[in-house]
């Protein structure tokens, strides 16, 4: 698989990652945070839903299969790093500005946290 496919693929994860995290923190918090274990699973559900629909999309519509080995813990790095510092520390969701610039943030770092993985896949072939 080419370097620019992969590159956009873990953008898009990126992307989509923190779309659903600004998703989350819309909801109430009663909702979603009422205890630990549920906080803990809506995190994990966000941080697995973007790779999996990621790859769906690459493989039906452009004809790419990006492997699910590279997805996945693009999506973790990406949520832990560019995204849930800036979305607890950040200010009120009344910001529409932050929020958008949140979502390309995580666009950017899908996409270089995807280089080792690319760099490693070009050594292998």
């Amino acid at each position: 698989m080419e370097r620019v496919p992969l590159i956009l693929a873990g953008a898009a994860n990126g992307a989509i990652l923190a779309t659903l995290m600004i998703l989350l923190l819309i909801i109430p918090d009663d909702i979603v945070f009422g205890t630990f274990p549920v906080a803990m699973l809506s995190f994990l559900i966000i941080i697995l839903i973007p790779p999996f629909l990621i790859k769906k999309i690459c493989t039906e519509r452009f004809n790419v299969n990006p492997s699910l080995k590279h997805l996945i813990p693009v999506s973790f790095l990406t949520f832990f790093l560019p995204i849930l510092g800036p979305a607890f520390g950040g200010p009120s969701l009344n910001v529409i500005s932050y929020w958008l610039s949140l979502i390309v943030a995580a666009a950017l770092g899908g996409a270089i946290w995807s280089i080792p993985f690319v760099m490693l896949k070009k050594n292998n072939q």
